[in-house]
């Protein structure tokens, strides 16, 4: 696995374990969503849908975490009266740490992989609504519309197939914003929005001013969460160990118990990492050997029917005198 991919993952765990939470989703939200969407949704109502949409050939593509809640709606009973009815709306939350022209397609096989479940069974289409979570280095500056994406004139476009994502660039999120205010308390969210934000600059004042945001709210006692946290700094910015203690005595933070947490969590992650790498070699190597057997079984079979000693190296692939040395073993 290259170091892009090592990173990338990282970038992908801390955004499942964030919005992992319907808490944060539902915080987050408030905060990001339009105000004509909240409106009209229910996030009171926010769950995390735990089917699976992604079909095995996407699955490096998507990180498939969809929110079911409810959408409010009026339907009239009557002259002159409306009655509100709840109606099932689905949030389809995408992460991208890296500027991807291929979202547009993506989303729209994600989309479809849900829709044709409801065809499937028979039922009305669901509502689906794409989020877009953005924290890259480069500008994202992908069209929000998929007719976009094609050139023709307007009139022609009216034609075309399209739908609209509602993106939240980290590039544009200030953790200082007044639209924060309520989220003032959840400390792991706004560390989460305000880590992936500056991942990709060497800057480490971000750094200290969630230290001091820590400090501030008590947050350094969860060490397990700090650690997390950490780790995810200390993997994405490459900074050692000794640097992040160093920044956290200036902010006033005894890293003395959080230290050694974080130090066992990166061992454990690195003997997983290596089981893992372990692993996918023993199965090429695996596969490499049962694919030689196979050819020998071949050969032996062939050598038993007489055939020409020649045609059967190409066959195989064998060279001819190894083909020659089983020979004479079989006969």
């Amino acid at each position: 696995m290259s170091k892009t991919d090592k990173i990338k993952k990282k970038h992908d765990k801390i955004f499942a374990k964030t919005f992992g939470s319907t808490g944060n989703t539902k915080a987050f939200l408030e905060m990001a969503l339009p105000e004509m969407f909240l409106k009209v949704v229910d996030l009171s109502k926010l769950r995390i849908d735990k089917t699976r949409y992604v079909d095995d050939r996407f699955k490096d593509s998507f990180t498939d975490m969809v929110f079911k809640t409810k959408m409010k709606r009026y339907s009239a009973t009557g002259p002159g009266k409306a009655e509100e009815i709840a109606v099932d709306i689905y949030i389809l939350f995408e992460h991208k740490s890296f500027r991807d022209e291929a979202i547009l397609i993506q989303l729209l096989c994600y989309m479809y992989l849900m829709w044709q479940k409801d065809f499937d069974a028979k039922r009305p289409l669901r509502v689906i609504v794409p989020f877009v979570f953005y924290h890259g280095k480069a500008k994202w500056n992908i069209p929000r519309n998929f007719n976009e994406q094609f050139d023709v004139s307007d009139e022609m476009r009216e034609f075309l197939l399209n739908y609209r994502y509602i993106l939240f660039d980290t590039a544009d999120w200030n953790f200082q914003d007044e639209r924060n205010v309520g989220l003032r308390d959840n400390v792991f969210l706004l560390t989460a929005l305000s880590l992936m934000k500056s991942a990709f600059n060497k800057d480490i004042e971000a750094i200290r001013e969630i230290f001091k945001f820590w400090q501030e709210k008590g947050f350094t006692g969860n060490k397990e969460k700090v650690s997390f946290f950490l780790a995810y700094i200390s993997e994405t910015k490459d900074i050692s160990q000794d640097k992040l203690e160093k920044l956290m005595e200036e902010t006033k933070i005894d890293g003395g118990e959080i230290m050694p947490t974080l130090a066992d969590r990166l061992r454990k992650e690195g003997e997983k990492r290596g089981v893992k790498i372990g692993e996918e070699r023993g199965v090429k190597r695996g596969e490499k050997i049962g694919e030689k057997r196979g050819k020998l079984e071949t050969a032996r079979k062939l050598i038993a029917r007489g055939v020409d000693i020649n045609v059967i190296a190409e066959a195989t692939g064998f060279p001819q005198q190894e083909i020659e040395k089983l020979a004479s073993s079989v006969h």
